[in-house]
């Protein structure tokens, strides 16, 4: 299965691309746990909709201390957020969700580079990657 990556510059402006067009999750969490027990912080849980399209999704953007160059092991991590994250967009009753994975914010305006990437649940109710002619695959 191939993997889609979108890998954001400027941390700043994916924050408030996606904020723009969502609301917070009531009581989202700060923290989340994977099965690996390691425990990510949370910068935001919002419902938004994706680009190109007016589907509802939600975004989670968390802290990684993992190189955002380092795809493969950053994919690895997000499919374990993923996981955690997924009972939350299942009940917010959406069909779509984004992960975004940041490195800790540095320098004088608070930047970090991001990547995410997208789920979206198929008819028979399992999830995975958008199919790549599906253009609705990120936040507005």
């Amino acid at each position: 299965m191939k993997r889609t990556v979108f890998i954001v510059a400027l941390f700043s402006s994916l924050v408030c691309t996606a904020l723009a067009g969502g609301e917070p999750i009531k009581d989202a969490p700060s923290v989340l746990r994977l099965a690996s027990g390691k425990e990510v912080k949370v910068l935001s849980i919002t419902r938004t909709t994706l680009h190109g399209s007016d589907e509802p999704a939600v975004s989670l953007q968390y802290v990684t201390d993992i190189s955002i160059s380092d795809t493969e092991k950053l994919y690895s991590e997000a499919e374990q957020v993923w996981a955690a994250f997924r009972p939350i967009a299942e009940r917010e009753k959406v069909h779509a969700a984004v992960v975004t994975a940041n490195e800790p914010a540095s320098g004088f305006l608070s930047m970090s580079k991001g990547a995410g990437w997208a789920w979206k649940q198929r008819t028979d109710g399992s999830w995975g990657p958008p199919d790549e002619s599906d253009h609705a695959r990120v936040p507005k």
